[in-house]
């Protein structure tokens, strides 16, 4: 994982991870990956772990409250290239959850890389 510049919400470094990095993690524990892509886009192609949960529908404390997960589990945040996500992820952190992680070249990296998707 690595951390990128300053997002243009928070004041915090963005943690970032590349797909081959989460699938390293997703072969020895249960990770949740967030696809912020559009229900359209998800039902094409995504990784096979994903779930979907729009961005335009995404509100940092209900996903929270709702979440199952202890709060210091990591959340890792996909979209297709990196740039969507890492504005999920930046909003999640000016609400206060630091505990968020982006992937880096998203869905396209995923499947370049040759890992599991499901869709069409």
């Amino acid at each position: 994982m690595s951390r990128l510049g300053k997002g243009p919400i928070s004041d915090q470094a963005m943690t970032t991870i590349t797909v081959q990095q989460l699938d390293e993690l997703r072969r020895r524990q249960q990770v949740e990956l967030v696809d912020v892509r559009t229900p359209e886009e998800f039902r094409g192609t995504h990784a096979a772990i994903a779930r979907n949960v729009p961005m335009d529908t995404i509100d940092p404390y209900e996903f929270m409250r709702g979440r199952a997960r202890r709060t210091d589990v990591p959340i890792y945040f996909i979209c297709q290239m990196g740039g969507r996500s890492g504005q999920v992820c930046a909003t999640f952190m000016a609400a206060g959850y630091t505990n968020v992680v982006n992937v880096a070249g998203g869905t396209d990296a995923w499947i370049d890389a040759g890992l599991p998707v499901e869709g069409v």
